[in-house]
């Protein structure tokens, strides 16, 4: 599973991921016949431990039959579940089944013979009477006739996956005109048992077959092959799906849809695209590069891609990013667009770590939930292993620092083991410690084992765990295996514990004595933190000649001092010369070292890093490396040097406008042109006029559009409007959020209509930003003009499932509340305008405390409320 990649919901991820452990109260126990001092907890504060789900039947294989009606959302089902007991004999067989309602349970002979059997059921749980005892040398088939009410029956979520309805209808009436009606599945955790009965356990492997009857307009996609397809003769077709591979519940899937399907295939292996029907165009770009993915990673894992399609396929209101489900993953369809949306918005790393996750989560499984960086931790290296490939190492680890950023952002307020047992729900294992910091530990695991032997490790973990469950030990002990070393200290101290080292380093050289001393100071704490963490890396050393001296390093104690003897003054040092410390470093340094640093640099953050020391400089020697900056390869550079050139663009006027114009008219990387926009309108503000900025608002980027509209806007603010007016139908976030700015600045009473439509039609994620400009819109307008939008502003602070979302809509609502308030303008009219607004806000407050859950938003309303 992979989460939409906005870094606004990586932000929002680190917030609410955040899991508060209780103290526990230790009862000592003095008793005199024990020698030693028994620790008890009391029944109450035992501590939670989420083990592997108890295997005691094993499912063989599943066989559904499924239809739909769509006016009451309800999937009818028959299931046939073959099962053996695990090890012990067994009467009776206990299945996940939630929100049913159950019509039939039977026993099947060998000729297909029904035989009813007993059974309970309390909404969640089928408990089944066997009437008889069988032992792990028998097979025994039932029948489950049933039907699934997904809305029927509450369900929760996170902010990982936004629900746990597992079954879902989309617009299921058509009263939507612009939403397809579609159906799909959505099983992890423990969601499948939503939509079939199931042992709904990730430690559970099951081949499976599924006839899906639809009406004759729709397409379906799920699990396998598609065997063939059958007309009824009423209006429907049913299709067959059959996957004779084992694998997870959770991976189990359907889609349901007018979907366009565009072909393609990598080796004999079909490779299809379902996209809407007017971006089918567009499919391959949607999807980029899937089958050289396909044939990079099996090369890279030695291990051939094991299942018998890849397809994949864009749905609407996702309730994620992007899901793994067994050669057919679901994405949301924040990756579907046009070619220019797709210039700003590709889902490449998407694909490449639903596709990695199909070794590592579909063919080898996490157990339990405990577990599942097995899964997630992998999916995201192979996001890095797909870039290192394909885009060299600068882009790969450009990634890697962004996943350890987005780590280190969220740990400051909470840090976990990867491996932890103590959850109170599995969702809350979805978070950046499974995903971005797991990448970086297993990208430390391969530094330090070398490269031949991290991917032997993992082909031998693929060879000897696929279609099976796993744990972390497994992992190691291959590990060790492969390279004869005992690795418990690596697992133990990443895997196994919490948080990440936090090193200071400091540097002296004595002349007299011809020494350089590094101090290196590890200064993290908290619980379940180790003092000190062991790590193998290097320090590079820079004497005033130019000399450059590799040093390899071994961390090992809470504060260390390295010396080295130099005959010339050491100037600069760089600890970790690859970056691959998952922490934080810690080393000031001057401008003289910034710039031997940035020369000698072999990582773009050191370079990068180096850049921003050096940004305020007026040296000659600090101006030339910002200009050579402006020309290096890695657009990640160009783009710190285009934030450092205050001082270039006054000394070497001329020049340095030349290479910043050309990187903004001419530059492949959008970003890059969107970043010297605003470069040359902060140092360059006569080069920029109306033409040169229509020329840039034709450009072929979404991002570059938008900058140059809010430039136009400060340069000519009535002609921007009427440019603004002419791109308003643009489905791009970018356009849509400076529009709203430059609309809101405007006040012009006109504009409401593109704000109103724009609230009903925005992603939930997106309404964030677009509250802010909206609210500010409002403010401006007359309290009599805006009784409705306030009101649909309030039904946002109802309805949405996001508490983010709901707290930018209550804010809206206090911030035209205090300003319609404060209102003083003459005239009993409008002050009798202004209080009965006020009052609405005032009734919609409390109608939303009242419905409210989060304590902090409780509290801001009240001190509103006061």
């Amino acid at each position: 599973m992979r989460f939409s990649p906005s870094i606004f919901q990586f932000l929002i991820i680190a917030l609410i991921f955040i899991a508060c452990n209780s103290s526990k109260e230790i009862i000592q126990i003095d008793r005199e016949e024990f020698i030693d001092t028994v620790s008890v907890y009391p029944e109450a504060d035992v501590p939670t431990y989420q083990a592997s789900n108890e295997i005691i039947n094993d499912l063989l294989h599943t066989k559904l039959e499924v239809s739909f009606d769509w006016d009451s959302s309800f999937l009818f089902g028959k299931a046939e579940l073959t099962l053996t007991p695990y090890f012990y004999p067994t009467d009776s067989l206990t299945l996940d089944a939630k929100g049913f309602q159950i019509k039939e349970v039977s026993l099947l002979n060998e000729i297909g013979e029904k035989f009813p059997l007993n059974y309970t059921y309390d909404t969640t749980k089928l408990y089944i009477d066997l009437n008889k005892s069988y032992s792990k040398q028998d097979t025994f088939q039932l029948f489950i006739d049933y039907i699934a009410m997904p809305d029927r029956f509450e369900s929760g979520g996170s902010a990982a996956i936004t629900s746990e309805k597992g079954l879902y209808f989309i617009n299921p009436l058509g009263k939507e005109k612009d939403k397809p009606r579609q159906i799909w599945t959505q099983g992890e955790t423990e969601s499948s048992s939503r939509w079939f009965p199931t042992i709904d356990s990730p430690n559970e492997k099951t081949s499976q077959e599924i006839y899906i009857t639809v009406d004759t307009i729709f397409k379906t996609l799920s699990n396998g092959k598609l065997l063939f397809q059958t007309i009824n003769g009423d209006g429907t077709r049913t299709d067959y799906w059959k996957q004779e591979l084992k694998h997870a519940p959770y991976l189990f899937m359907m889609a349901v849809g007018d979907f366009a399907i565009v072909e393609d295939k990598w080796r004999d292996i079909p490779v299809n695209y379902y996209v809407e029907p007017e971006y089918e165009r567009f499919a391959k770009e949607i999807f980029p590069n899937t089958p050289e993915m396909l044939e990079f990673f099996s090369n890279k894992l030695g291990y051939d891609y094991p299942w018998d399609k890849y397809h994949q396929v864009v749905v609407r209101d996702y309730v994620s990013g992007a899901m793994e489900n067994t050669g057919a993953v679901i994405f949301g369809d924040f990756v579907q667009g046009n070619h220019r949306y797709l210039i700003d918005n590709s889902g490449e790393d998407v694909v490449a770590h639903e596709l990695f996750h199909h070794w590592f989560g579909d063919l080898v499984t996490t157990e339990s939930w405990a577990n599942l960086p097995l899964n997630e931790s992998f999916a995201t290296y192979g996001e890095y292993l797909w870039a290192e490939y394909k885009y060299g190492i600068d882009e790969a680890n450009y990634g890697g620092q962004r996943d350890l950023n987005v780590y280190l952002q969220s740990s400051r307020m909470d840090k976990k083991t990867l491996i932890r047992f103590d959850y109170e729900n599995e969702m809350e294992m979805f978070d950046t410690h499974s995903y971005q910091k797991g990448g970086r530990v297993l990208h430390m695991l391969r530094k330090e084992v070398g490269e031949e032997a991290f991917f032997a490790a993992l082909k031998k973990y693929l060879h000897d765990y696929e279609f099976q469950a796993v744990e972390i030990h497994h992992l190691r002990l291959v590990f060790e295996e492969i390279t004869g070393r005992d690795l418990n200290w690596f697992f133990n101290q990443w895997f196994l514990s919490a948080g990440n080292p936090e090193i200071e380093v400091a540097k002296e050289y004595n002349d007299s004595l011809k020494t350089l001393t590094v101090w290196i100071n590890q200064l993290q704490e908290g619980e379940n933190i180790p003092y000190v963490f062991l790590i193998n890396t290097d320090l590079k050393i820079i004497d005033k000649n130019g000399e450059v001296y590799h040093k390899k390093i071994y961390l090992n104690k809470r504060n260390q001092v390295f010396t080295y003897e130099m005959e010339e003054e050491a100037i600069a040092i760089i600890l970790d010369t690859d970056k691959d410390i998952l922490g934080t470093v810690d080393y000031n340094y001057e401008e003289a070292e910034a710039r031997q640093i940035y020369l000698n640099a072999e990582h773009y953050l050191d370079k990068e890093n180096a850049l921003s020391k050096l940004k305020d400089s007026e040296e000659e020697a600090s101006l030339k490396i910002i200009a050579a900056a402006l020309e290096d390869e890695f657009w990640v550079i160009k783009k710190a040097a285009l934030k450092s050139v205050k001082h270039l663009t006054e000394i070497e006027k001329e020049i340095t406008f030349k290479r910043i114009k050309e990187i903004a008219d001419e530059d492949e990387k959008s970003i890059l042109r969107r970043d010297a926009l605003i470069a040359l309108e902060k140092y360059y503000p006569d080069s920029l006029n109306s033409e040169s900025l229509r020329k840039h608002l034709k450009d072929s980027s979404y991002i570059v559009v938008a900058q140059a509209l809010e430039i136009f806007y400060n340069l000519n603010p009535e002609e921007a409007l009427k440019e603004a007016q002419a791109i308003e139908k643009l489905d791009d976030i970018a356009i849509i959020q400076t529009i709203a700015f430059i609309y809101a600045e405007s006040g012009q009473k006109k504009y409401a209509s593109f704000f109103d439509e724009k609230l009903n039609t925005l992603d939930e994620f997106d309404k964030y930003a677009f509250l802010i400009s909206y609210t500010e819109f409002l403010s401006k307008q007359n309290s009599e003009d805006i009784h409705n939008p306030v009101k649909n502003i309030a039904q946002i602070a109802k309805e949405s499932d996001r508490w983010f979302i709901r707290m930018a809509a209550v804010n809206s609502l206090i911030e035209l509340k205090e300003k319609f308030d404060s209102y003083t303008e003459s005239g009993e009219m409008i002050k009798s305008s202004n209080s009965d607004l006020v009052e609405m806000i005032n009734s919609y407050l409390i109608e939303i405390k009242e419905k409210e859950s989060n304590s902090n938003l409780i509290k801001l309303i009240d001190k509103e409320l006061e």
